[in-house]
C-alpha cells in the first residue's frame, strides 16, 4: 500500500511538472507568434494570397483565437484548479472552447484552404482543424452528459491538437538544422526549397506525433486504471 501511494505521488508530481512545462511553452509561442498579427500593419509569418482579400483577415482571426486557446488551455489540466475551484475551471473551459477553439478551428479551415505552403500542409491543416472542432464538440457533449471521464479524454485529445502549434515551431527549427549540410549540394545554395521541405515535414510531424502520443497516453492510463481496480 505504501509503495502504491508513493508511486501515485511521483506520478502526480510528474504530471504537475509536465503541465507547467506545457503552459510555459504555450505562453512563449503565443508571445512569439501572435503579436505580429495584432498590429495595424500586419507582418504575416506565412505566405498571403494577394488575390484573395479575405485571406489575411481569416488568418488574423485564426492566430488570435488559437492564441487564446494556447494561453488558457493548460490551466484546464491543473488538478488543484479542477478540485478546489470548479467554477474557475468551468469559466476557463468556456473561454477555451468558445473564444479559442470554435472560432480558431473554423477560421483555420479557411486559412488552410488558402495556404501557399502546398498541398500536403493544406490537407494536413484542414484535417487538424476539423479534428480540433470535432474533439471540442465531443468534449462538450460528454460534460453535458456528466460523463467526466470521456470529457477529460476528449479535452486531452483536443489540447494535443492545440499544442501542435508549439511543436510545429520546434520541429521546423530541427528540420532546418538537419538539412543545412545539404544546402549547397542538394539545394544548390537556395534556402527557400530547404525551408519548404522543413515546413512540410514539421506540419505533418507536429500533428501526427502529438495525436499519436496522446492516444498512447490515454490507452496506458486506461490500462493502469483497470489494473488498479483489480488490485
Amino acid at each position: 500500500m505504501t509503495a502504491t501511494l508513493e508511486t501515485r505521488r511521483r506520478a502526480a508530481r510528474r504530471g504537475r511538472t509536465a503541465v507547467a512545462a506545457v503552459a510555459i511553452l504555450s505562453v512563449a509561442i503565443v508571445l512569439y507568434a501572435v503579436p505580429a498579427y495584432l498590429v495595424p500593419d500586419v507582418d504575416s509569418r506565412v505566405g498571403i494570397r494577394e488575390d484573395v482579400p479575405f485571406h489575411l483577415p481569416f488568418l488574423v482571426v485564426h492566430a488570435a483565437t488559437a492564441g487564446i486557446a494556447l494561453l488558457v488551455g493548460p490551466f484546464q489540466f491543473f488538478g488543484s484548479i479542477r478540485r478546489n475551484h470548479p467554477k474557475i475551471h468551468r469559466v476557463v473551459g468556456r473561454v477555451y472552447l468558445l473564444a479559442g477553439v470554435l472560432p480558431g478551428s473554423l477560421s483555420g479551415i479557411v486559412a488552410a484552404v488558402l495556404t501557399t505552403a502546398g498541398p500536403v500542409p493544406l490537407v494536413t491543416f484542414v484535417l487538424l482543424d476539423v479534428f480540433w472542432f470535432y474533439s471540442a464538440l465531443r468534449a462538450y457533449r460528454a460534460v453535458r452528459a456528466r460523463d467526466f471521464a470521456a470529457h477529460q479524454e476528449w479535452m486531452l485529445r483536443n489540447f494535443a491538437a492545440t499544442f501542435a502549434a508549439v511543436n510545429l515551431r520546434v520541429y521546423l527549427g530541427l528540420f532546418i538544422a538537419v538539412q543545412l549540410p545539404l544546402l549547397d549540394g542538394h539545394y544548390g545554395g537556395d534556402f527557400e526549397p530547404l525551408f519548404d521541405t522543413a515546413y512540410t515535414a514539421a506540419v505533418v510531424s507536429s500533428i501526427a506525433l502529438n495525436l499519436a502520443f496522446m492516444e498512447i497516453y490515454l490507452r496506458r492510463k486506461r490500462t493502469r486504471g483497470t489494473l488498479g481496480a483489480k488490485d
